[in-house]
């Protein structure tokens, strides 16, 4: 099955999984997300799961707006916003620089960083392997990441291995096509200590290589969108909304941006 049409089928199989947020009191949020991301947003069971998912949910509750998610690769996520095919993007996004000179995000929910997800069996190589140009380090990122744009810079010697998913360079790690994949610290908690994820034999460094917050993302020229979302996320945090969703799916201690 081809890459386009599994697309289509998941996007299909979305339209008649719109999350309903009671009576609609407003048009229908169309929310542009890439579920390849665990455990921000993926596909469990056929059904889209993961804590964007679970957010875009406490938000139709609060609005009682519906939520329409449109599927849409990570990497295209920003044109599909700026086109006016999506309002907003909920898609575990990094804020930077770049991105701030195309789009608007919102207050960040979760403070994140890039980690190593590496084969249990080469502990002992990492990290020193990583920095020394010699070894050959063969590194994985996913296309349209900070996790590229990181590698990119700091490896300008080559030997950085673009793949279109994240699942796609959890496969090349364990087969062995590359020595290391970097990814958003969620990404490498799940795989590397979720044993339903299947994936033994998988361990994170778990000191981060960058300091990342991720957040919702709008237009430039919406700001009365940015207005109600960024009061509707403080909502959840003081109601403690957000961080019993951040706990649901990362069974580890994570910081909340702006809690006490």
């Amino acid at each position: 099955m081809g890459s386009g049409f599994k697309w289509l089928v998941l996007a299909l199989l979305l339209m008649l999984l719109g999350v309903m947020g009671g009576c609609a009191s407003g048009p229908d949020l169309r929310v542009g997300i890439a579920p390849t991301y665990p455990p921000l947003a993926f596909m469990q069971d056929g059904v889209l799961a993961g804590i964007e998912p679970d957010l875009a949910q406490q938000l139709a509750k609060q609005t009682g707006r519906r939520v329409r998610y449109e599927i849409i690769p990570f990497d295209r996520l920003i044109t599909a916003l700026q086109s006016g095919q999506v309002d907003l993007i909920m898609a575990g996004m990094s804020i930077t620089a770049e991105r701030q000179g195309q789009i608007s995000f919102t207050n960040s929910y979760l403070k994140v960083g890039q980690m190593l997800l590496i084969r249990e069996k080469d502990i002992k190589r990492f990290p020193r392997a990583l920095f020394d140009q010699s070894a050959g380090v063969r590194v994985g990122v996913e296309k349209g990441s900070t996790g590229e744009q990181y590698a990119l810079k700091t490896f300008a010697w080559g030997g950085v291995i673009h793949f279109d998913t994240t699942e796609a360079g959890i496969r090349a790690l364990e087969q062995g096509s590359i020595d290391c994949f970097v990814h958003d610290a969620p990404t490498v908690w799940r795989f590397s200590a979720d044993l339903a994820t299947q994936h033994q034999g998988l361990v994170g460094l778990f000191e981060p290589l960058t300091d990342e917050p991720l957040a919702w993302a709008v237009r430039k020229n919406d700001p009365a969108l940015l207005d109600q979302l960024n009061q509707e996320l403080a909502r959840m945090r003081r109601e403690g909304r957000l961080q019993e969703i951040l706990a649901k799916w990362i069974r580890t201690q994570v910081l909340v941006e702006g809690a006490k």
